[in-house]
């Protein structure tokens, strides 16, 4: 028989995103990936930590400008990637790919150049939607990296958000099983798993050797290692207590199905947070498993 037979007590491919402040080392995490890696290099700046790679290193392209042009990108690998020999893809950082779509969209619409102001951001989810198709096909581990920011919400308190929004962070989860952060805890830094589709989630690998040699491996133990394949199905069939944040809670909410769409999702948890004003994220949290069950019910279908 021609065909291969799936190995279902292996660990999952990597299919993973990570984010974390700028400077706290997602490069140098992605360097100590699977190789032959190969890197669409959108910030530019991989060649300082590529030589931690532990075997050979490839960019997309040799033109800068390439890196950050989604429809180029997918060009080059329908090109180039078979026969590669590639292990890993590394998109660092998808920041830099989708946030001049965003901000060309913005100011257009702040110029009056467009009549449906929605519509202004077709461009960046089209983006997302031929990088995410252009990447995965290949059957490659792949590491998605964007950045965490700080600002401030309209009580002038200082809140953390993402450089991807939640539509585009809900769209992007259909090519992930795992979604990582990099933590700082005094002089310490670690990787805490935000969420894991088949596997244990909420907890933390503190790096031990400065250049997160290992990690990668150590994940994967903590999160699949003695997990029965029935294990795996509960776990990925789970109804969350808590989520890692808002973007998470509302990707979770579109992968129920209780949603048109992630824009969908993500004007409903907004709605919810409105009329409930929950004064923690616990309550938060409660109230939009509420909602979403409530909308699963009147379907007919249960969370």
């Amino acid at each position: 028989m021609a065909f291969k037979k799936i190995d279902t007590t292996a660990r999952p491919p990597r299919h993973w995103a990570l984010v974390g402040h700028p400077g706290s080392g997602k490069s140098t995490f992605a360097a100590v990936m699977d190789a032959p890696l190969l890197v669409i290099d959108a910030d530019h700046r991989f060649s300082e930590v590529a030589k931690l790679a532990g075997g050979d290193v490839y960019e997309v392209s040799g033109n800068p400008a390439d890196h950050v042009d989604a429809g180029r990108i997918a060009q080059l690998l329908a090109a180039n990637m078979p026969g590669a020999g590639v292990r890993t893809v590394v998109i660092d950082s998808l920041t830099s790919i989708i946030a001049p779509l965003v901000t060309q969209a913005v100011m257009d619409n702040d110029a009056g150049a467009n009549k449906n102001r929605v519509a202004a951001f077709k461009t960046k989810a089209l983006a997302l939607r031929c990088l995410q198709d252009a990447v995965t096909r290949w059957g490659c581990d792949t590491l998605w990296v964007y950045h965490l920011r700080a600002g401030m919400d309209g009580n002038a308190r200082q809140v953390e958000g993402t450089s991807i929004s939640a539509v585009e962070l809900a769209r992007l989860r259909r090519s992930l099983n795992m979604q990582l952060r990099i933590v700082q805890e005094g002089e310490k830094r670690g990787v805490r798993v935000d969420w894991a589709r088949r596997g244990r989630q909420g907890l933390t690998l503190w790096d031990e050797s400065g250049v997160w040699r290992g990690m990668p491996e150590r994940i994967e133990v903590a999160v699949y290692d003695g997990l029965s394949e029935a294990d795996r199905d509960a776990l990925e069939k789970r109804t969350p207590k808590s989520f890692a944040s808002a973007e998470d809670a509302i990707a979770w909410g579109f992968e129920t199905g209780a949603f048109r769409d992630a824009v969908h999702a993500k004007l409903a948890y907004e709605k919810v947070k409105a009329e409930a004003k929950p004064a923690t994220a616990g309550l938060m949290w409660a109230a939009w498993l509420a909602d979403v069950e409530r909308r699963l019910e009147e379907r007919g279908e249960a969370v």
